[in-house]
């Protein structure tokens, strides 16, 4: 029984990681998505054989580096695609899958956002199922609040539409402590990167993905 217990968590962890590579490729191919798109190398375009694209593990293979061009693969997608692995296993972990489509919706913003520096309101229905699963617990003075607040901040201000709408309905299914915390943590990333690297311009979406990836599991787990 312990043995299958195992099993299924590596297959849920291999599914997350897939998943995440999956939302990646969507975020960057939309709206012109192929079904006969073909996983390639981003510097010389030649298409990966299939144990180039095994999340996580195929970067080991080929040592991080394209077989053919030897140009340096970005080690970054591996980490994405084992904190999908992560996420999905937490899910499992709890036995409460209800706020998934939400994170769906979070980590394919985060990834249009991180490419292009927009999104696609028509990925804000991926958040639908967990809206409904938790409707009667949608916290919608807050998210009222935090909505016309930096609509008006955003008359003085050159605020991202897109960031004020992710903001609304993070503050929307969390309650204000959570929403807060998730806020400050992403604000904490940005001023990192600032000091870092010196960035004044940032994309904030990919930080509230990250903040709220980690401030969620770490309330479940400390108020449980």
């Amino acid at each position: 029984m312990v043995k299958l217990i195992y099993f299924l968590y590596l297959l849920f962890f291999i599914l997350g990681a897939c998943i995440i590579s999956f939302l990646k490729v969507i975020a960057h191919d939309y709206p012109q998505i192929s079904l006969s798109r073909r996983s390639h190398c981003d510097y010389c375009g030649r298409i990966l054989r299939w144990f180039e694209i095994i999340p996580i593990i195929g970067y080991f293979i080929v040592h991080g580096k394209c077989i053919s061009c030897k140009n340096q693969l970005d080690f970054k997608n591996s980490i994405f695609e084992f904190t999908g692995g992560l996420t999905l296993c937490f899910f499992l972990y709890i036995g409460d899958f209800s706020y998934l489509p939400f994170f769906l919706m979070l980590v394919i913003l985060g990834f249009s956002d991180s490419f292009f520096g927009y999104v696609y309101p028509i990925f804000y229905l991926l958040a639908l199922p967990s809206l409904l699963l938790h409707f009667h617990h949608l916290h919608w003075l807050t998210a009222l609040i935090i909505y016309l607040s930096l609509t008006l901040l955003h008359k003085k201000y050159p605020l991202g539409l897109g960031d004020i709408e992710v903001l609304t309905i993070i503050g929307l299914l969390f309650d204000l402590n959570s929403f807060l915390n998730i806020l400050l943590l992403a604000c904490s990333f940005c001023l990192v990167q600032y000091f870092g690297y010196k960035k004044r311009a940032f994309r904030f979406i990919p930080y509230l993905t990250w903040s709220t990836g980690i401030i969620y599991p770490l309330s479940y787990l400390m108020f449980r």
